[in-house]
């Protein structure tokens, strides 16, 4: 609704006005009114009105006197003169001032009718005009920082008259941050309605601009440095924008002091929230020029099954903090590869869950391992590198806790079991030692004074009697040797006869 001021040294006649005819029928509302010249200054000021209705002879300060100061400095502002005199003079000096209408005491309503709809046309038209012209003004800054955020090219002209135009007073520093916005539930409106909450309230800050910048929300920042302080607050008007069904994530340039070098930045910028499942949600990043590049194989299949095995041995043995250690070592090895896609990331980790939970099902065939088989597919839902790795690690140790080792009074004991479940691995001392968290040398000692035995010694009679029971049920040596450890059915020929004096195949006929 436009605004009306009354101004009229008379209660009377101010009321009247105000119900003479339907203000509310031609857009108008009447905000206010005043019974003096200085009064209605006064009242002016504070309620900025789009027409006011005025008397023109008033004690102390006239209507002329009023409208002349107003005059000063805001031309827009429509004046309906009130008079009790036909005087010539005094509508020379109204029409001076630009005032749209003059009537005559006591006031025709079908006169001050018309006046009224002849300026209501014409704030239309105005406020028509004025909307195209914002809108326009809009478009071609959207334009300029969408090339700037795109790092396209602009005419010569762009850096001149036209940016200060669009871009207003000149800041101190400007910085380029581009924002993308997600959620697990589709919707066609959250960017559109993020970007315009966020909009209305950069503009009410005054801190810069907000753009399209597709497939992210651009921000063009001015003398508002993203550093400490400023930052968290960034930080939690981002997060409240977002609501509680919504995420971001940002990341943002250095500061600069042309806004022109921004177009630099730009690659580096939208580069880092290309990457934005390595980033931490909820947080604005600082891009940098400098990259480095990381290799990784192109056959992950050796990295993968090493860090199944690992992880296999640490949920056998019920080692929380052996799980987290493997899993740490692993997103080091897979995470710092430059190059490697969200999509091999999850697909890597997917593949090593499938072989740890396929070793777990074959050493414990009783366990339901059906009921952790949804981790694998979970893996693919989320948003984030950490996020995935801290529920994958909680979901791991809990398989530890309940299938792991649970008599931890004895590290001996549990080693001693362990191998009495893995003999027929690749076994190491220094598997152990790694595992159990031992200096290789001290874990050697220890075990000799356990068992009486050297590791090596107790790991070839352990395979060698279960190589009894298996010659014993009827299978081939050459089949027996592999199923215990001994690639080299020679070698396990010489190792049986050096324990039980006699080839595997003359025990087998005993």
């Amino acid at each position: 609704m436009h605004k009306v001021m009354i101004v009229d040294d008379e209660p009377m006649i101010r009321e009247g006005l105000k119900s003479i005819i339907e203000w509310d029928k031609h857009g108008f509302t009447v905000v206010g009114e005043a019974s003096n010249g200085r009064d209605a200054l006064t009242k002016y000021r504070e309620l900025q009105p789009d027409l006011i209705l005025i008397d023109i002879r008033m004690p102390g300060m006239d209507g002329l006197q009023v409208i002349q100061e107003v005059r000063q400095n805001d031309t827009t502002t429509n004046f309906i003169i009130l008079s009790g005199y036909a005087d010539f003079d005094y509508a020379k000096q109204a029409i001076g001032f630009g005032v749209d209408g003059y009537i005559l005491k006591p006031v025709d309503e079908d006169e001050l009718e018309t006046y009224v709809k002849r300026i209501a046309d014409s704030l239309k038209r105005r406020g028509e005009q004025q909307a195209s012209s914002e809108q326009t003004m809009l478009l071609r800054r959207d334009e300029l920082l969408q090339k700037l955020a795109g790092n396209q090219s602009f005419e010569e002209t762009t850096f001149d008259g036209e940016a200060q135009e669009l871009l207003g007073t000149p800041a101190k520093y400007y910085q380029l941050m581009l924002i993308e916005v997600y959620s697990r539930e589709h919707s066609l409106t959250r960017g559109d309605t993020f970007k315009k909450k966020l909009a209305d309230l950069i503009e009410q800050k005054e801190i810069g601009f907000v753009f399209s910048a597709e497939p992210y929300i651009g921000v063009l920042l001015k003398d508002y440095l993203l550093q400490s302080g400023s930052r968290e607050q960034m930080n939690g008007w981002l997060a409240e924008l977002c609501g509680p069904n919504a995420r971001f994530a940002a990341a943002v340039s250095e500061p600069v002091r042309d806004w022109r070098e921004l177009q630099d930045w730009a690659p580096y910028v939208s580069g880092l929230l290309k990457r934005r499942f390595m980033l931490k949600g909820g947080q604005i990043h600082t891009a940098s020029q400098t990259r480095e590049d990381h290799q990784i194989e192109s056959d992950l299949t050796p990295i993968m099954e090493s860090f199944a095995q690992r992880f296999f041995y640490m949920i056998d043995i019920g080692s929380a903090e052996g799980v987290e250690k493997a899993l740490r070592e692993a997103e080091a090895q897979l995470g710092g590869a430059g190059d490697i896609t969200e999509q091999q990331l999850k697909s890597t980790w997917a593949g090593i869950v499938s072989m740890v939970l396929n070793k777990v099902s074959t050493a414990n065939p009783t366990l339901p391992i059906q009921e952790y088989l949804p981790m694998i597919t979970a893996l693919y839902l989320e948003h984030h590198y950490n996020e995935m790795l801290d529920k994958l690690n909680a979901k791991l140790i809990e398989l530890a806790q309940k299938i792991g080792s649970s008599d931890a009074s004895s590290v001996m004991k549990q080693i001693t079991d362990f191998i009495d479940r893995h003999y027929y691995e690749n076994l190491k001392l220094e598997t152990l030692a790694d595992l159990f968290n031992y200096n290789s040398g001290y874990l050697g000692k220890m075990f000799k004074s356990h068992t009486g035995q050297h590791f090596n010694t107790y790991l070839d009679e352990v395979r060698i009697q279960h190589a009894i029971e298996l010659l014993q049920e009827g299978m081939k040596v050459h089949q027996v040797s592999e199923r215990v450890g001994y690639a080299n059915v020679d070698y396990f020929h010489s190792k049986f006869k050096k324990y039980k004096g006699v080839s595997p195949s003359t025990y087998k006929k005993i």
